[in-house]
């Protein structure tokens, strides 16, 4: 079942203590880097396993297809997983399934798991309120799914006062104990690491976290290429753009045209060594200049200026808007959303292009979406059965718990289509939402074969643009800033933010860079530029 990202981009924000200003301050207090040998030593080995072979392999590493589901799933994981009932929390971003007792998957899974899991949901909006609660009352249950992009403000300060150091359990080969979670890639297992120790599980997430998606069919019907660079951007946006018949040619595009002016991520070194943060960079002035005159010549959806953005998907559906960034998950979503009323419906991911029609790059995100983590003060037994249950949840495509897990019991909650491939039926869309599957992931991997057209162009998209990522400077190390710059960030984007609507002068993208730096940047600067270093970078 595919999860769309760029949903969760609003929760993004988080409250926390104000930063200090001035060059002579105290180094920042808290906060804590681990990278090269140490960060290595506590994450655990991988050790890839593949149940089902892809029908298009991946090329030069990128992510493999599978145009049909595999016919006969093979048991990935032995025996019984649980041995009694285990209490788990879990976002959720869509209305809730019915509860224990009502929900006949439910009742499957937890038959085949061999013990029941109690899931407590919680609402995407309300989940870190409602984490950063039970943290300070310790009253988590024994398995807790937390949101990367949402973890609760100073959360690495309190992790191993609430939830339990799995390093012994999983670091080095002694993961082999759970063949499903050393299948896991190593950079996602970075989010899980705090202060120095391992703590959690991963689910896995995307390298490539955004694109620009376009309605390619209406670029064919208005005659209208894919850009090769910012001018022809413009002049696309200029051809699409059509107000009076309701259609704009833009809705949120910003961070992906930052990528376009060269951007490198947070944090760059300039030729002397010296340490910039993303906000001092030529190349955020001009994205920012550019996408003002998208802005202001009216090329961007009114509900996105005005900070609309949950209409976003509706509007690009609708064609009244026919360009816009999302995440990755948000291909599929739309396509099985949209095909049963409209089977022409078409969306493709923009080819990646540089401003000035060379070659482009694209900065990588760290590949976690979320990440499981375990009461402290459960026993040992205990921790290994539930490790038994993230090893369940992420057995990849081939196996019979994949299957199980997205598309419950045959005959039941899905059937076989004519081509073969499980289709959930009135029941399964009802009672299956992702529950245990938040609990961990597999790799990443293009599995919507009910549209295998879909299939097909997203593996043609990595195959294409997997050479062009890079990797940001702090790419691979654990970094957790100093608490009292938690907002700083958000402050500087909002700043951004106002600027691009023009709420804002243009002139003052100018300044943004010395604002950040005596709203705490520079001392912020220090920890970052200290890490860095330390891990030869």
């Amino acid at each position: 079942m595919p999860v769309d990202r760029r949903a969760f981009l609003g929760l993004l924000a988080a409250a926390g203590g104000t930063a200090l200003v001035g060059c002579e301050a105290p180094a920042p207090r808290g906060g804590s880097a681990l990278g090269g040998d140490a960060l290595a030593a506590l994450l655990p080995a991988h050790r890839p396993v593949e149940f089902a072979e892809p029908d298009l392999p991946g090329v030069n590493g990128s992510v493999p297809g599978y145009l049909t589901y595999p016919a006969n799933p093979v048991r990935g994981v032995r025996g019984p997983v649980l041995s009694g009932e285990v209490t788990a929390m879990t976002p959720s971003f869509w209305p809730p399934a019915p509860g224990p007792g009502r929900n006949s998957y439910y009742d499957a899974v937890n038959e085949r798991l061999g013990g029941a899991v109690r899931f407590e949901t919680v609402s995407g909006a309300d989940y870190q309120a409602k984490l950063s609660a039970l943290m300070a009352a310790r009253q988590v249950p024994e398995l807790t799914v937390v949101p990367t992009f949402t973890m609760p403000p100073r959360f690495s300060e309190g992790v191993g006062e609430v939830f339990r150091d799995l390093t012994d359990f999983l670091s080095g080969e002694r993961v082999a104990d759970y063949p499903m979670l050393a299948n896991i890639p190593t950079d996602s297992w970075h989010a899980c690491v705090h202060n120095g120790r391992l703590h959690g599980v991963p689910y896995p997430g995307q390298l490539f976290p955004e694109v620009l998606f376009y309605r390619d069919d209406v670029f064919e019907q208005l005659g209208v290429e894919p850009p090769r660079s910012a001018e022809e951007f413009a002049a696309m946006a200029k051809r699409l753009n059509d107000p009076a018949n309701d259609r704009w040619a833009l809705g949120d595009v910003f961070r992906s045209l930052v990528r376009a002016f060269g951007g490198r991520g947070d944090w760059v070194r300039d030729d002397s060594g010296k340490l910039l943060n993303q906000l001092e960079t030529p190349w955020y002035a001009e994205a920012v200049r550019f996408t003002r005159s998208l802005y202001d010549a009216g090329c961007v959806h009114p509900d996105i200026v005005a900070g609309n953005w949950n209409r976003g998907n509706e509007l690009f559906a609708a064609k009244r808007m026919i360009v816009n960034q999302g995440g990755m998950g948000a291909w599929a979503e739309q396509v099985a959303q949209q095909r049963p009323a409209d089977p022409g419906f078409r969306m493709t991911a923009l080819p990646l292009f540089a401003h000035d029609g060379g070659e482009p790059a694209y900065p990588v995100a760290a590949p976690t979406v979320m990440v499981a983590f375990v009461r402290k003060d459960v026993t040992d037994e205990r921790v290994r059965e539930l490790l038994r249950l993230c090893d369940f949840a992420a057995a990849p495509i081939g196996t019979e718990e994949h299957r199980l897990l997205r598309y419950g019991v045959e005959g039941v909650h899905s059937e076989r289509d004519a081509r073969g491939n499980p289709a959930l039926t009135p029941l399964g869309q009802k009672e299956i939402t992702l529950t245990y599957g938040f609990a961990a992931g597999p790799p990443e991997a293009i599995t919507t074969t009910d549209h295998p057209d879909l299939v097909r162009a997203q593996h043609a998209w990595y195959a294409r643009e997997w050479g062009h990522q890079t990797k940001p400077l702090a790419f691979g190390l654990r970094l957790e800033e100093p608490p009292e710059f938690a907002t700083l960030a958000k402050e500087f984007a909002d700043r951004t933010t106002d600027v691009l609507r023009g709420r804002a002068e243009l002139s003052e993208v100018d300044g943004l860079g010395e604002r950040w730096r005596k709203a705490g940047g520079d001392r912020l600067r220090e920890f970052y530029d200290k890490a860095l270093r330390d891990a030869g970078r």
